[in-house]
Parts: structure tokens; sequence; C-alpha cells
């Protein structure tokens, strides 16, 4: 029998699984509903499922309609620009028969005063009490390193699973011992946002100047072996090469 009780997609962060049982609000949902829906979440990090993932396997099970819940607290400001547009854009894309509903962040239903004088009623440590610190000593300290990567973890590039991506390249160059010290190492950073959204998953590789986009396990396995180690880019995945600050001078 086909469903009649839209299926709900609880969409957020680690921090809100690991905070917020979210099979206790799964369990509550259904006691307070005559007709319990079925729920699912979705990350917008960690290593996933990432939110097209479980819209992929509703459509494969034919779920008729999904309502899709942002969790995040503070919701994250440009969800309202970009979310209902990428959803419409995976239908698109997909020819799917799975109808898509955004509701509103649930932060909107929250009374924030009410919770921060609620803490403020509560006890507050004395930060004199702790040790001083900003890091590490060694934090002061630039490692020998051959070349810098920033991997984006943006909205737009987690939508397209950047999260599970950036676990899989760091997995995969730990298999290679030359990358992690020496003047071949490379120092990974994740970062917030490239700009260029539309030809994600995007990284960049520098000094190279090198960006990647549209990338897969497949390509990132190439990245590792033919370029972080054989200095040859994978050309079929180069989106754009910074020129050098020599070549711009010289041009």
């Amino acid at each position: 029998m086909p469903d009649t009780v839209p299926t709900i997609v609880l969409y957020g962060r680690a921090s809100f699984a690991a905070e917020q049982s979210l099979a206790s609000i799964a369990r509550r949902l259904a006691a307070e509903t005559s007709e319990p829906p079925a729920i699912r979440w979705a990350f917008a990090d960690l290593t996933g499922p990432s939110l097209p993932d479980v819209l992929d396997a509703l459509e494969t099970e034919g779920t008729r309609e999904a309502v899709v819940v942002p969790c995040m607290v503070p919701a994250d400001p440009s969800l309202s620009v970009w979310l209902a547009g990428a959803l419409s854009q995976w239908r698109a894309d997909r020819d799917a028969s799975l109808a898509v509903r955004l509701a509103a962040p649930v932060e909107a239903s929250l009374d924030l005063a009410a919770a921060v004088t609620a803490s403020l009623a509560g006890p507050a440590t004395d930060v004199a009490l702790t040790k001083p610190s900003l890091g590490k000593p060694g934090w002061s300290k630039i490692p020998e390193h051959g070349r810098q990567l920033f991997f984006c973890v943006g909205a737009r590039c987690l939508h397209r699973s950047a999260e599970p991506l950036w676990q899989h390249l760091r997995a995969r160059m730990k298999t290679h011992r030359a990358l992690a010290a020496g003047p071949k190492r490379v120092m990974c950073a994740r970062v917030s946002c490239l700009y260029p959204c539309n030809l994600g998953p995007l990284m960049t590789v520098h000094p190279d100047g090198t960006w990647y986009g549209a990338l897969d396990r497949t390509a990132l396995d190439r990245i590792v072996d033919e370029h972080l180690l054989g200095d040859r880019p994978v050309t079929e995945h180069v989106v754009h090469v910074t020129a050098s600050r020599t070549e711009s001078d010289g041009a």
C-alpha cells in the first residue's frame, strides 16, 4: 500500500546527533501522532548520510512525499537562500516522483531568550581557575611541507557529499607516509567555501594553484597518487589553474 504519511527527514549537524538523541525524538514524534511517521536523518557534515543520499533512498523505496526539517541550532542563515533550490534541482536531475517539502528551521520555534535566562540562572565557571593557554608550544612552528590542500566543506559542497569525500581523502593519504612528513608533506585543511559552488565538490592544491572540481572517490585516489605523489595534476578534474605571481608579473 502506498504511504500516505510523509516521511520526516531531520537535517542537522553531527553535534545535533551527539547532543540530542535522534532515536528519542523519533519515539516522541511517534507517540504524539495518531499515524506515526517514518523518520530518517541526514547530516550536513560527518560521513553521512547526506541529504541527497537519503532522498535517493526514499525515491528508490517508492516513498511519495518527504518533509525536510532543518534542525541546526543556530540555523545556517544561508539555508533559506539555497536549500530549496538545491532540493528542486535534485528532483529535476533524477526526474523524481518523490515530492519534497521544506519545513521552517526548528530554531524558529525555540524560545532562545528563555534558554539564555535558564543558562544564566545556573552555575558559571571562573576562567581564572583554568591554566592560561592558547595551545601547545609546538603549534608556534610551521612544519616542513611541500603543499597545502584546501578542501571545501561549504554548505553546497556538503550537499554533494563533501564530508565523506574528505574522510576518504584523508584515509587515502594516510597510506602514503611520504605525504605525512618531510618535503612532500601535504598540509590539509577544510574551508567553509571556495566560491564556485556549481563546480563542487571542490578542493585546491597550492603552491601549484590547481583547482579540482566534480570530485568523487576515484578522482581523489588519482589526485593523491598522480598529483600529490607523482607531481602530475589530474587534468580531467582540473577546473582552474591560478597563475603564479612570477607568471603574472612576466605577462
